[in-house]
């Protein structure tokens, strides 16, 4: 029986815990089982046309954004088959994916707030047994919503990324990577996704022997929604002196999608890929040998006797199950044997915890060290007989006709396939002499070379690394001393080996010798580039990162900063160095007027872009460090044991507190203390004794709520948005638990303990200095907090300015106080003023702060409202051009400006566009009414079209009046089940906004309204 102070620790524990989360967490995970089981009876797929609808549009009616993320996030995770239907799932799950994060989403870090919110996504929705844990998580991602860079900057180190410049220009690569379709795990748009996650700009993905077309499209069109810069690399495998040596080649000279996809397309790409699938069989042939070997052989029986355990074989069924998709590899192999071997050493271990003996914990332990070691790469090194993988068959003939080829053989074979390519000679075990030769027969057809692959660094299987990128660099400077003396230095080597075919190699590396001009005049023209890849397989390592570099010298100033004192862990430096520069381009505003153009004239009113140039990735590999480094960390194994207490320290327990709750602590805790210090200091007048904070906070509150609603529109900038639509509670509880805090620096530390006490100086005799001396403690005082907060140095410095700025209001509000005052003939008006000087320096501070900030946020959401729409114009006019293409024959302009709505409504249905128009009307109609600043938006991009893009825009807004086709269009599931507001809306308002888009009709009103600031409000 329990006694009475036990249970009265589960009623306070219960009481605690349920403080915790937010009921917005539990709807979201509630989102997530239903579409989890959507998905598994079959219903999970997107409703139809939901790709074009826009994040900020008409879908925030049907559900929460972070539900529709979750889902969205389902069906690209969930969807891992091959096939055209998968693939457009999960490009259309991407597409929607990036349009929340990037366009949904108006934060500060706009990118890395991004990244951030997909990993922790990703996290939640695999996260599907420990409730503590997706609780956790679903607050997390809501929290990642609001973009608060401290927050942001936290899941960005737990989840080992690097932060990026916010212009997204850094130099980031990876090119050598792999996607399921050869050894790796994930689907080409999951690669991606990841890949961008991680910061990469630039990326290639090698395939083996061919390159399977859906695969290929997938990627490139992946890599187009996310603006990666993606190239598609084929490995192929050819002889020289009696062993394998890699070659990617990488086909080049494409202007997009289609004209890779008709290359893969054309006779001669198509035979030599027939051709090549013969080599791609071969090699399924052999892992699946190594396979049987290790079942027959003493690789199962040794790991068995390691282990202690009794796995049985693995049959080819069950290891070809386990592929998926793509090309098995003996990476598949080292995956499952883990996936087998921790099921087993699991199993021991449970049997022990349940059936405890006197030794049973130090086997407990040894079970836990072994299952923590584990990984592929141990148990292939281990146990795998990989004799068949590395060298040819005793038979040359057994080899594939494309494999029998040497280097040069081979790239004359390619030739014949595409005029354009590159060529990349993959390093690994290859040696300075080897690379010689192989470079001079190749006679300059080889255009570079993978110069540094992390997984062989990491491997030690490079040697020479720092001698083979000397030959290049010999190469492309055309130094006959240095290629001479590396040309030496391995005729030395050969001659002291005991190779059987030394004499034949020393002869070659001589004539190479006396042929060093022709040598050099290979590589006059087109330089030897580097290459460098990761040969990341997407598998979790603790023994190699994953996928990505980065040159430092392009990250932002902090990261560099934190790399230099050694205190980004996760980011390893490499013995590589890349030359870098920067180019900044001035590019004028779009601003217009006297003012633009005194601007420009004096050099302002341009908008700088920064871009790196990186001309060689790899200037340098020495044994030191340069300035290349990993993207990320090592794997971390996701806990197996469920959560017992939802938080473990005081921090998580307030970012995990009720998000109401937080609020009003926040609140409390700024008024208690302001109220403190009025309440117990030297205040003569009751009223600022017990009404100070009140005034204090008020001016504050105030001035958080005008300048919001000044900021998102005014008063009357839609009938649908009220005042507090306007507001980030939030917001206003951070500015007034920080302006709490100020009272005790500003009232009594600067004005009365520093100004009044130590200087002698008073609002009533030195106005001028006491103001100046609180301006300028409350400027470093908002600079201070600001840079706690982790703003960016823009806003810091524009909070500080403040300061200077309330300096003369603050004089004129201390005369006018004192003027009153002496009209109204009270005495003791020099106390007064005293007493309030401080009160009246943050009145003064917080108007000129609410005029700069609400003209700031007035700035972005206007610049906001203006992307969104020109999203959906541009969708629009795409759209009456297809309908032009429809109707050759008819005078399109003509037929809007003589008829109430878009004509050749019968042409629309037949080729299926009518439903895209309806929800491109849709959108735009919910953005005029429903989001900050859209009017003022729309106003100001109408002045700036002609009357016949104007004309087009009324009229297809027009087609809004077909009631019973759009209203069977939201039953037949455009929102799935989640229909009926968005319904009312449309039926209740599209009247009144068709009303109030007269004002640009041409036919009605030639000249559209001008965007002043009068008209605009």
């Amino acid at each position: 029986m329990k006694s009475n102070g036990s249970v009265g620790n589960e009623s306070m524990k219960g009481k605690i815990d349920r403080l915790l989360f937010d009921a917005a967490d539990r709807e979201l995970l509630n989102a997530v089982d239903e579409a989890l089981a959507a998905g598994r009876s079959g219903g999970g797929r997107p409703p139809e046309f939901a790709v074009d609808l826009h994040p900020r549009g008409i879908r925030e009616l049907a559900e929460p954004r972070a539900v529709r993320m979750t889902r969205t996030m389902l069906r690209l995770l969930d969807t891992f088959e091959a096939g055209i239907p998968a693939m457009e799932e999960r490009l259309a799950a991407l597409q929607a994916l990036r349009d929340e994060v990037i366009e949904g989403l108006d934060v500060l870090l706009r990118y890395n707030t991004a990244r951030a919110l997909l990993q922790v996504i990703k996290d939640l929705v695999r996260e599907r047994h420990d409730p503590l844990r997706r609780l956790r998580l679903a607050h997390d991602m809501r929290t990642a919503m609001l973009g608060n860079p401290l927050f942001i900057r936290r899941l960005l180190r737990r989840y080992h990324l690097v932060e990026m410049p916010e212009s997204w220009t850094p130099v980031t690569f990876d090119q050598h990577v792999h996607d399921a379709n050869t050894k790796g795990r994930k689907s080409p748009t999951h690669l991606i996704m990841d890949a961008w996650i991680k910061g990469i700009v630039k990326l290639q993905v090698v395939y083996y022997n061919y390159v399977p077309r859906e695969a290929a499209e997938e990627l490139l069109r992946a890599a187009r929604i996310m603006q990666v810069d993606v190239r598609i690399g084929v490995e192929f495998r050819s002889l020289y002196r009696g062993r394998f040596v890699e070659m990617i080649w990488t086909p080049r000279g494409f202007s997009g999608v289609n004209d890779f996809l008709k290359f893969l397309d054309r006779p001669g790409t198509a035979e030599f890929t027939r051709k090549c699938r013969k080599a791609a069989n071969f090699r399924r042939r052999i892992v699946l040998e190594i396979l049987d070997r290790f079942n027959r052989g003493g690789g199962r029986k040794k790991l068995n006797a390691f282990y202690g355990i009794d796995l049985p074989p693995v049959s080819r069924e069950e290891f070809l199950a386990s592929v998926q998709y793509g090309q098995p590899s003996v990476e598949h192999i080292g995956e499952l044997l883990v996936t087998r071997v921790r099921a087993e050493l699991q199993r021991r271990l449970a049997e022990l915890e349940e059936n405890p003996d006197s030794g049973a914990l130090p086997r407990m332990e040894e079970l836990r060290a072994r299952i923590g070691a584990l990984s592929g790469e141990l148990l292939r090194a281990r146990y795998l007989d990989l004799s068949l993988w590395e060298l040819p068959p005793a038979r040359i003939d057994d080899l594939p006709e494309i494999n029998r080829c040497s280097p040069w053989e081979l790239i004359q074979e390619l030739r014949k396939v595409a005029s354009g390519f590159r060529m990349t000679l993959n390093l690994s075990g290859l040696r300075l002499e080897d690379v010689i030769e192989i470079l001079y027969d190749c006679r300059g057809e080889i255009t570079a070379l993978e110069i540094f692959n992390l997984k062989d660094e990491i491997a030690g299987g490079r040697p020479d690394g720092d001698l083979l990128n000397r030959l290049r660099h010999a190469l492309n400077t055309g130094s006959v001393f240095k290629l001479k003396d590396l040309i030496r230095q391995a005729i030395a080597r050969v001659s002291e080996s005991d190779r059987s075919d030394r004499d034949d190699r020393v002869e070659k590396l001589r004539t190479i010798l006396r042929d060093m001009s022709g040598f050099l005049e290979f590589y006059q023209r087109a330089p030897l580039e580097a290459s460098l890849g990761s040969d990341s397989a997407s598998r979790p390592s603790r023994f190699v990162h994953g996928m990505g570099f980065a040159v430092v010298d392009t990250l932002p100033t902090r990261v560099r900063r934190l790399v230099r004192h050694g205190l980004m862990p996760d980011l390893k430096l490499l013995r590589v160095t890349s030359s870098v520069y920067r180019e900044l381009s001035f590019l004028p505003r779009e601003s217009e007027g006297a003012w633009g153009r005194l601007g420009r004239s004096f050099g302002f009113g341009y908008d700088v872009r920064v871009r790196w140039i990186c001309p060689d990735p790899a200037l340098k590999i020495d044994r030191g460090t340069g300035n290349l480094a990993t993207l990320g960390g090592f794997s971390v194994p996701s806990p197996e044991t469920p959560l017992v207490c939802p938080v473990a320290s005081p921090g998580e327990f307030w970012h995990y507190l009720n998000s109401n709750v937080k609020i009003a602590v926040k609140i409390l805790a700024g008024f208690l203390a302001a109220f403190l210090t009025f309440y117990y200091g030297s205040y003569d007048w009751w009223f600022l004794t017990w009404f100070g904070a009140v005034v204090w906070l008020g001016i504050t509150a105030v001035r958080n709520i005008i300048q919001s609603v000044f900021a998102g529109g005014g008063l009357r900038s839609s009938p649908l948005l009220k005042w507090n639509d306007f507001i980030s509670w939030q917001r206003v509880a951070d500015s007034l638990f920080y302006t709490g805090l100020s009272v005790p620096v500003l009232d009594w530390l600067v004005k009365t303990l520093i100004l009044n006490d130590l200087l002698g100086w008073t609002a009533e005799r030195q106005p001028v200095l006491v103001f100046t001396g609180i301006a300028l403690a409350n400027g470093f005082y908002i600079m201070g907090h600001n840079l706690l907060r982790a703003f960016p140095k823009s806003a810091v410095w524009g909070n500080w300015l403040r300061a200077p700025l309330s300096i003369p209001l603050a004089v004129f509000f201390n005369f006018l106080l004192g003027g009153a005052l002496s009209l109204l003939g009270v005495r003791g008006i020099e106390m007064i003023l005293q007493q309030w000087a401080a009160i009246l320096s943050k009145l003064a501070s917080d108007v000129i702060g609410g005029v700069i900030e609400a003209r700031a946020d007035r700035a972005r959401n206007i610049a906001a409202r203006m992307a969104d729409l020109r999203t959906k114009l541009r969708e629009l006019f795409a759209l009456v051009s297809r309908l032009e293409l429809l109707l050759p024959e008819a005078d399109l302009p003509e037929l809007m400006r003589s008829r109430d709505m878009l004509p050749g409504i019968s042409e629309l249905k037949r080729n299926n566009l009518m439903k895209l128009f309806y929800v491109n009307a849709l959108d735009i109609m919910y953005i005029w009414m429903r989001q900050p600043q859209a009017v003022t938006a729309m106003r100001r991009i109408m002045s700036r079209l002609s009357s016949g893009e104007r004309l087009q825009f009324v009229k297809s807004q027009e087609i809004l009046k077909r009631e019973k086709s759009i209203s069977k269009m939201f039953l037949s599931g455009l929102f799935g089940k989640h229909f009926t507001r968005p319904l009312a809306f449309y039926l209740a308002y599209y009247r009144e906004y068709l009303q109030e888009l007269r004002e640009f009709d041409p036919t009605k009103n030639p000249d559209p309204p001008s965007a002043s600031p009068r008209s605009e409000e």
